[in-house]
C-alpha cells in the first residue's frame, strides 16, 4: 500500500501514514518492522556465533556448517531490508553476554551502536551470502522449501547486486550471472499462473523460498486482505487495488489479473462502487502459503540487468516468456524497441506480475523512479495524491523509541 498498487484498503492512522507518504518517527509500525528484522539478524548472529563455538568433536562438520550458512542467509536477507528501509543503520555481530555492572562499558557500545554506512552494511551481506563461504554448504532445490537453500541465496544475491549503490555503479553482468545461477538450480515456471496461489499446490517448481502454514499454524493475512473464516467481507480489507494498477491489466488477454484480484460486492464503497470492489487475491485461504522468491521474479530481474548491459532484445524474449505464460501470444512485445522502451516493459511486467508480492516499491527506488511514478498517481477521483512527494521519501525515519534508547542513532532527513 506504500506504492501506487493498493491503497490502504482498511482502518488505521499507522497505515495511512504508509498509504499517504507521511511516515512519521513515532509510527509504531515503524518500530515493530525495525524490531522483528532486528531480533531476525540477532538471532541469526546467535545461531552463526553459537555454532562456531560448538565442540567439534560433538557434530559433524557438515551439518555445523550448513545451519551457519542458513542462518548467514537470514541474516543478510535481515540486513537487506534493513537497508533498503533505512538506509545507514545500525549492524551488530557480536554475540552480546549477559549484561553487568562489570562488563556495562564494554558491550553497551556493541548494543546500542551508531549507525552504520550504507556501504558497509552491504558489504557485510554479500560476505555472508559469499559463494565459498556460505552458498556452498547450503542444500540445493529445485522446488520450493521453507529452508535457505542455494537458489534462495544465488537469488537474494542477484537482488542485492541489482540494487547496492548508484545505478551506474552497478555491475549488471554480475547480476545476470547470479540469476543463471538460481536458473541453473533447475527451478521451472508452473504453466498455469493460477496454480502459484492455489492453497493445496504448496512448493512448486517456480517457488524458490515459501513461508509454510497450515490449518494448525494459520497464514492469518486472507483474513486482513481477502474475508472472514466464514467466507463474508463484513469490514473493510486491507490492500485494494488502485485505479492505476487495475488500469493497466488486458482485462480479456491477461490471466493473471483473476488470479490476482477478485471482485467481490461488499458493505463499503470507500475507493471503488460497494457491488463490485477489488480484493487482493494472492492469499486465499488460511492454509495458504506466502511466496517470497519466485522463478519469475528471478528471470524478470535478469530481464532489468540485461536492458542495463544494452542487451534489451534477450531481455525482451524473456518478458514475452513471462507475458506468453500469462495468456499473451507469442513474442506480444517488440524484441527490438531499445532500451529506454526496454526498460518500462520490464518495469511493467514486475507490476503486473508480482502483485502483492512485495516489490513495487523497492523495484521502483532501484530504477530512480519513485519520484516519477509516485508523483502521477491518483486518487479514486482522478486527483493527484503525491504531486510534490519528496525524495526523502524512499527511505523511512528513525524510530524514535530506538532513538531514545541509543543516543547514537541519528535521525534520516526530512522527518
Amino acid at each position: 500500500m506504500q506504492s501506487d498498487n493498493c491503497y490502504i484498503g482498511g482502518d488505521g492512522v499507522a497505515e495511512q501514514e504508509f498509504d499517504l507518504l507521511k511516515l512519521t518517527s513515532t509510527n509504531y509500525k515503524v518500530e515493530l518492522v525495525w524490531s522483528q528484522y532486528y531480533s531476525m539478524a540477532g538471532t541469526a548472529t546467535s545461531v552463526i556465533e553459537n555454532t562456531k563455538m560448538m565442540d567439534p568433536t560433538s557434530t559433524v562438520a557438515e551439518e555445523r556448517n550448513r545451519v551457519i550458512a542458513e542462518a548467514k542467509f537470514l541474516r543478510a536477507w535481515a540486513y537487506f531490508d534493513i537497508v533498503r528501509l533505512w538506509g545507514d543503520a545500525p549492524m551488530v555481530l557480536d554475540l552480546i553476554p549477559t549484561i553487568t555492572a562489570e562488563n556495562l562499558d564494554k558491550w553497551y557500545p556493541v548494543m546500542y551502536p551508531e549507525r552504520s554506512a550504507t556501504d558497509k552494511i552491504y558489504d557485510q551481506i554479500l560476505d555472508d551470502l559469499n559463494e565459498e563461504n556460505t552458498i556452498r554448504y547450503l542444500v540445493s532445490k529445485n522446488k520450493g522449501i521453507f529452508q535457505a537453500t542455494k537458489g534462495a541465496a544465488y537469488a537474494l544475491r542477484a537482488k542485492v547486486l541489482a540494487t547496492r549503490g548508484e545505478k551506474s555503479t552497478r555491475d549488471y553482468t554480475k547480476v545476470v550471472e547470479a540469476c543463471d545461477k538460481v536458473i541453473a538450480e533447475g527451478y521451472t515456471l508452473v504453466s498455469n499462473f493460477d496454480e502459484l496461489w492455489q492453497p493445496d499446490k504448496k512448493f512448486s517448481s517456480e517457488s524458490i523460498f515459501e513461508v509454510y502454514y497450515t490449518s494448525d499454524a494459520p497464514n492469518w493475512a486472507y483474513r486482513v486482505l481477502l474475508k472472514e473464516d466464514d467466507g463474508s467481507v463484513t469490514w473493510r480489507r486491507y490492500c485494494t487495488p488502485t485505479h492505476d494498477l487495475v488500469a493497466k491489466f488486458d482485462k480479456e488477454k491477461d490471466t493473471r489479473y483473476a488470479s490476482s484480484i477478485l471482485w467481490k460486492s461488499v458493505p463499503y464503497d470507500t475507493y471503488w462502487p460497494a457491488d463490485s470492489y477489488p480484493l487482493s487475491y494472492k492469499i486465499r485461504e488460511k492454509t495458504s502459503n506466502i511466496i517470497l522468491m519466485r522463478l519469475a521474479d528471478i528471470l524478470l530481474l535478469k530481464a532489468e540487468a540485461l536492458v542495463e548491459l544494452d542487451r534489451t532484445p534477450e531481455a525482451i524474449r524473456i518478458v514475452n516468456s513471462i507475458r506468453e505464460r500469462a495468456g499473451f501470444a507469442p513474442s506480444s512485445l517488440d524484441e527490438n524497441m531499445g532500451q529506454a522502451r526496454g526498460r518500462l516493459a520490464v518495469e511493467n511486467e514486475r507490476q503486473l506480475e508480482l502483485y502483492m508480492e512485495g516489490q513495487r516499491w523497492f523495484d521502483l527506488v532501484r530504477n530512480n523512479r519513485l519520484l516519477e511514478v509516485m508523483q502521477k498517481h491518483k486518487a479514486k477521483d482522478g486527483r493527484l495524491l503525491f504531486a510534490g512527494l519528496q525524495a526523502f521519501r524512499q527511505l523511512w525515519p528513525i524510530p524514535q523509541g530506538e532513538k531514545d534508547k541509543n543516543t547514537n542513532l541519528t535521525q534520516n532527513e526530512g522527518y
